[in-house]
């Protein structure tokens, strides 16, 4: 680098100074971005795109967070996704995509500047009269105006991709400067000449390997270098490609860029075969049974190759027709060649819905005749969640326990303890539907309602004797038995409305009454006191009629039933 001219007017910013600034920023920018961040590079499976954010799949309970803006477009379910680790918040992990494309391309330049071969950038802004920033692999590089070539705007113009060569790189502030003019220069005209008579694009040729880098393989073309990009090896995303290729192997491409000017001859192997998605259009449609085989699993689903760089995905409620759907683990194995039907194709978006359930018996069109409303049946306890009790009814199918639905008792604070996963019991079935496969089961249904007891215990007229649980402005609560409590209305009570029931009754004491109604489904209990000394009247009267001299409630009960009428 040249040093400042003495002659230069004070206010001109030397290459050199300039260079040191933005060096100093760009230390800066790198500093404030690593304070918060615990810097672990992870990798993981697109779930979802909602909004702004992409959800990934990294093996934690929750998935995690990538914002959408880290991503130049839309990510497709599925896809594997390299990010950094920002932080944690409220048990979910918030990552950096750009971080980790940062971090990777990083080690691509820095590989590249070792190694002396070219990288492609774009240009991010101009630096006024000194030169451009020139993004490369998602890092910032500096273009000085001196270095910038011939027809320079016509290879830019657009937003269009060229080619630099290093020629500096600070590894402190993740920097560098980079040269168009210097690449340009080395490329033997001679030899591009050459490759510009024997060759065009589309043309089937033969490239020997020279070196192969992260993003792909650089081959030599009648001694020009080529890029094979790993995007252009196989229709397959992701796919590993490194071990496919040695160092001097002669490898068929096809040319798919020509550019003498850029120095871009650009090279691809899956364009020589038919694209896997044509072949679909072609030969699939919804309804069909394919076969593949299973290439990942993740907790929503399992992926399945159906031809190379063609995959679709069993959903994990496609799995199975169970009510809780199990993990793809728990039914497939990586590798097993498994048969699916097609259960949608979107050929634009490029994906392709399957399904294994589909080929397997549905138990819901062979349920027994057992499993109806009203019988009861035994089985196992499969599941507890917080709102009840999934069990086994048949083969397949659960049945749900509702939390009110497991006992009478309004004490019990926590109903499900009262069962546990495995335990066999016995359940009533309260409902059937098929349309919506649910099967709505209940135990407490299995004893009598505790009011239906009680009121066939005390039919009407039934004298009472009851201990005072508390008074209220509209009457006293006497309990009848332990844990029912009946209401005597101060309309039931002597001159009730025009006296101070406090002063007349006191929590504890015992008192007199007779049953006026009970009503199970209201858990209600109608007592009356100034009708006591009539009840005992009535019984003391039946007592007199019946021959046996036995008391007959069904007679007080009528005449009871009569005087309420009155």
């Amino acid at each position: 680098m040249n040093s400042t001219n003495p002659s230069s007017p004070k206010n001109e910013t030397t290459f050199g100074e300039l260079l040191e600034k933005w060096e100093s920023q760009s230390q800066s920018q790198e500093q404030e971005s690593n304070a918060g961040s615990k810097g672990l590079l992870i990798e993981g499976t697109v779930v979802d795109v909602i909004g702004d954010t992409v959800f990934l799949d990294i093996g934690e309970k929750l998935e995690a967070r990538v914002p959408r803006e880290d991503f130049s477009e839309a990510p497709k379910r599925g896809e594997r996704v390299s990010a950094i680790v920002k932080k944690r918040v409220d048990g979910y992990s918030i990552l950096s995509k750009k971080e980790a494309d940062q971090r990777v391309g990083w080690e691509t330049i820095k590989d590249a500047s070792v190694n002396g071969y070219p990288l492609s950038g774009k240009i991010v802004s101009e630096v006024k009269n000194k030169g451009y920033l020139v993004e490369s692999e998602g890092i910032q590089l500096f273009l000085p105006a001196s270095h910038v070539g011939v027809r320079f705007k016509e290879a830019t113009e657009g937003g269009k991709e060229f080619q630099v060569k290093i020629i500096e790189l600070n590894e402190k502030t993740k920097t560098g400067v980079v040269s168009r003019k210097t690449l340009l220069d080395e490329i033997n005209g001679e030899k591009w000449g050459e490759l510009l008579e024997k060759v065009k694009v589309g043309d089937k040729v033969q490239g020997k390997v020279v070196k192969i880098a992260n993003f792909g393989v650089f081959l030599s073309v009648y001694e020009v270098v080529g890029l094979l990009r790993q995007n252009d090896i196989s229709y397959k995303k992701f796919a590993p490609f490194k071990q496919y290729f040695q160092i001097g192997a002669e490898v068929e491409v096809i040319v798919l860029e020509v550019d003498k000017e850029n120095n871009k001859l650009s090279l691809g192997i899956k364009q020589l075969y038919e694209d896997p998605w044509i072949w679909a259009k072609k030969e699939l449609e919804k309804g069909m049974v394919v076969r593949g085989i299973v290439t990942s699993m993740t907790n929503f689903g399992a992926f399945v190759e159906l031809k190379e760089g063609l995959e679709g995905l069993i959903h994990t409620t496609e799995l199975s027709w169970a009510k809780k759907p199990p993990h793809p683990k728990d039914v497939l194995k990586k590798g097993q060649e498994v048969d699916s039907e097609i259960l949608d194709i979107d050929f634009e978006a490029r994906r392709l819905s399957l399904g294994l359930k589909q080929l397997l018996p549905n138990p819901w069109e062979a349920l027994s005749s057992n499993v109806r409303a009203g019988n009861v049946l035994e089985g196992k306890v499969t599941g507890i969640t917080k709102y009840g009790a999934f069990v086994e009814v048949e083969n397949g199918i659960e049945g749900l326990i509702h939390i009110s639905d497991i006992t009478w008792d309004e004490k019990e604070k926590n109903p499900l303890s009262l069962l546990k996963k495995g335990q066999s019991i016995q359940f009533k079935i309260l409902d059937v539907n098929l349309d919506a496969q649910r099967i709505s089961c209940g135990l407490k249904q299995l004893l009598e309602h505790p009011y239906e007891a009680l009121r066939k215990k005390y039919p009407p007229g039934t004298l009472v004797e009851g201990r005072v649980k508390s008074i209220v402005s509209f009457g006293v609560f006497v309990e009848v038995e332990p844990g029912f409590e009946g209401l005597v209305h101060i309309s039931e009570i002597p001159d009730g409305r025009n006296i101070k029931l406090e002063e007349l009754y006191k929590v504890g004491e015992q008192v007199r009454t007779v049953v006026v109604k009970i009503e199970p489904n209201n858990k209600k209990i109608s007592l009356s006191i100034k009708d006591f000394d009539k009840a005992v009247e009535r019984e003391e009267m039946a007592k007199y009629m019946k021959e046996d001299n036995t008391p007959s409630r069904e007679s007080i009960g009528s005449f009871m039933n009569l005087n309420n009428n009155r």
